[in-house]
């Protein structure tokens, strides 16, 4: 690909993932106001968070039998569509209904959930096939989603501080514009697609099943946390506003962790799976110390410190199975995809129902053998990835018979 598509191309990722990141957190930091004004509950909340991802899984699984069939320009122009549709549709709601606003709530948030989901694995498709020197790469899609988070944060306490949380639905309206930015990048952009060198079951193979897990269990440490720490910082100093600014931290703290790895990945040329594994353990580190510490103020902070070390897992380990398994086409990122929700949209519900039951500092703890698994699961690819090295320089370069 010439570098002029190349470099349209990766903006086109990087709005798309910009897009996603708005999906994904929008409702998060509305989950204070939501219960103030609308009596939610935090299982009613920890559902919402689940329908979302679930909605997601959705797209996966149907991008799995689609994924190399369709062109990855059109399924990326249908999926901007409808996330600017569904984030419309859910700016408009409080004008359409009354206090009763859940069930609504929740039909807006699968269809634009659905359709960010499909997005995001298409263009993190696109942007694996791209040069890393020109932005592409799921590790800095990641990264550029933690900023976009940031951005996110940002905006939403500026605006709520002019205009007041009552207008969350204009806000939403706004932030409408990014998925609409991206139909318009597209259409002067040409999607390369994932290269495929090799048949779907030649992955089938202990490192792939442990990718998977690493994924499941690294993603799901993140969003936790990501989709708690609004309410956790509330909960500790008793300010709306305090929830947004939790979140904007936290979505730092990611950017901050997926830059490091970002260039540590570069200099190696090859995802750093040690420096995984140590993020895995210091993640789960972080959700002790904000179970156990006294301080509200301390608590927090290692809440939100968490995120630099959570951030990182779920795409390192996509980029690790991407860099080691055959080459399967758009297939092998979707099918971690799909795993990545399964997770994303499980433990935010387990950890609603523990603190709807107990506490929020309660579920830290429970959940904080969610990292110490993936750490697990990444030591395991370590070790494979490892054998197999020694394995090739012990027998050598095949033999050419004359």
């Amino acid at each position: 690909m010439q570098k002029g598509n190349a470099v349209r191309a990766a903006r086109v990722c990087h709005a798309g993932v910009i897009n996603q990141a708005i999906i994904t957190n929008v409702t998060a930091v509305l989950f204070v106001p939501f219960m103030r004004m609308y009596g939610f509950t935090y299982v009613q909340l920890g559902l919402l968070t689940a329908a979302g991802f679930a909605a997601q899984l959705a797209a996966d699984l149907l991008l799995l039998f689609f994924i190399d069939r369709i062109s990855p320009k059109l399924l990326a122009g249908v999926a901007a569509s409808f996330s600017c549709g569904g984030l419309l549709f859910y700016g408009v709601l409080p004008w359409c209904f009354d206090r009763d606003l859940y069930i609504p709530i929740l039909a807006a948030t699968v269809v634009f959930a659905f359709a960010g989901g499909m997005l995001e694995v298409v263009l993190s498709n696109a942007a694996e096939a791209l040069p890393k020197t020109e932005g592409g790469g799921v590790c800095l899609l990641h990264t550029v989603y933690a900023w976009a988070q940031v951005g996110l944060a940002l905006f939403l306490l500026g605006f709520f501080g002019v205009a007041g949380t009552e207008r969350w639905n204009i806000a939403v309206l706004v932030l409408a514009a990014v998925p609409a930015s991206v139909l318009v990048l597209l259409s002067r952009a040409q999607l390369p697609k994932t290269r495929k060198t090799a048949p779907v079951r030649t992955v089938f193979r202990p490192f792939y099943l442990f990718a998977v897990l690493a994924v499941f269990f690294g993603y799901g440490a993140e969003v936790v946390m990501n989709q708690w720490i609004s309410s956790f910082a509330a909960e500790t100093f008793g300010a709306e506003r305090a929830s947004t600014v939790g979140c904007a931290l936290f979505a730092a703290c990611l950017g901050i962790g997926g830059t490091v790895y970002v260039l540590a990945e570069r200099r190696r040329q090859t995802p750093p799976l040690p420096l995984l594994i140590g993020a895995a353990l210091a993640a789960c580190g972080m959700y002790l110390l904000a179970a156990l510490s006294a301080a509200p103020l301390c608590a927090l902070a290692f809440a939100v410190l968490c995120g630099a070390f959570a951030g990182a897992l779920s795409p390192g380990s996509m980029s690790a199975a991407g860099d080691f398994l055959p080459k399967s086409g758009g297939w092998l990122l979707a099918s971690l995809a799909l795993s990545q929700d399964i997770g994303a949209a499980v433990l935010p519900a387990v950890s609603g129902a523990i603190t709807q039951a107990y506490s929020m500092r309660t579920a830290f703890f429970i959940l904080s053998a969610v990292p110490l698994l993936a750490a697990g699961c990444l030591a395991a690819m370590f070790f494979m990835r490892r054998l197999a090295a020694k394995n090739a320089l012990r027998d050598g370069p095949p033999l050419i018979k004359s």
